[in-house]
């Protein structure tokens, strides 16, 4: 991560997808639930990503709005 930021000046949105990202990964490493998965079992979203979905979800709507 540290490469990746070195000398970047990242807006909020590219920050966001970036930790969104990163947050994938060590989930999809902690569950392994990465690639190697066998492809009969469902991936389940973590609580925490469908919340953050549903909030960006709601914010578009009132955007829109």
């Amino acid at each position: 991560m540290e490469e990746i930021l070195d000398g970047k000046d990242l807006n909020i949105t590219q920050l966001n997808r970036l930790i969104h990202a990163a947050a994938t990964v060590i989930t999809e490493e902690i569950n392994g639930t990465g690639k190697y998965k066998l492809e009969t079992q469902r991936s389940k979203t973590p609580p925490w990503v469908r919340h953050i979905h549903e909030s960006i979800d709601g914010i578009r709507k009132e955007l829109s709005a």
